[in-house]
């Protein structure tokens, strides 16, 4: 029945399966001093409509924020370097997502099945994309990968009916089976 979470400033990490199918939870506040989520942490707290991580976040574990369904804007760390499996997936609230600058890599179905998503933002510093990253946004219409990503891997794109526009990177090197296919 939590509808309001505040953490206190002395948590520095939150556990596996803390939170997990707080379905009713509808506002979260982080602490600045959170470096680490665990696997499933927030999982299915599908009342959840926004998200902003702390900067001192480090690490996302697999399946954080997965099936956050209410999920509609998410702010992420500056510092981020990548984000794991499944982070984000099955959350099909979330319509627009930047990025930050930092990131490096993404995930296997990090943001698979966000089937909301239509604005994507890619960082310059991306240089890989995992396998089904991106797969089943049915609301994207178009993707430019910087000129920095060298390799989206299988059917890292799949599936996203909706996209109409593709603008691919110059340092591309490697695409896998079914990166784009429909």
């Amino acid at each position: 029945g939590i509808t309001s979470l505040t953490l206190p400033k002395s948590v520095q990490s939150v556990g596996a399966m803390a939170f997990l199918d707080c379905n009713r939870l509808t506002a979260l506040t982080l602490p600045r001093g959170l470096t680490t989520i665990g696997n499933e942490a927030f999982a299915y707290c599908c009342g959840l409509t926004s998200l902003t991580l702390p900067n001192s976040v480090k690490s996302i574990s697999c399946e954080a924020f997965a099936g956050c369904s209410g999920l509609s804007a998410v702010t992420l760390p500056n510092c981020l370097n990548s984000i794991g499996p499944h982070v984000f997936s099955f959350c099909t609230g979330l319509t627009s997502l930047t990025l930050p600058h930092t990131l490096k890599s993404v995930g296997r179905q990090a943001f698979s099945n966000c089937r909301g998503l239509t604005s994507l933002t890619l960082p310059d510093q991306l240089t890989s994309i995992g396998s089904q990253s991106f797969s089943r946004c049915s609301g994207l219409t178009s993707l430019a990968l910087p000129n920095t990503v060298t390799s989206v891997g299988p059917q890292g794109f799949a599936f996203c009916s909706s996209l109409t526009s593709l603008t691919l990177s110059h340092a591309l090197s490697s695409v896998g089976p079914g990166a784009f296919s429909r």
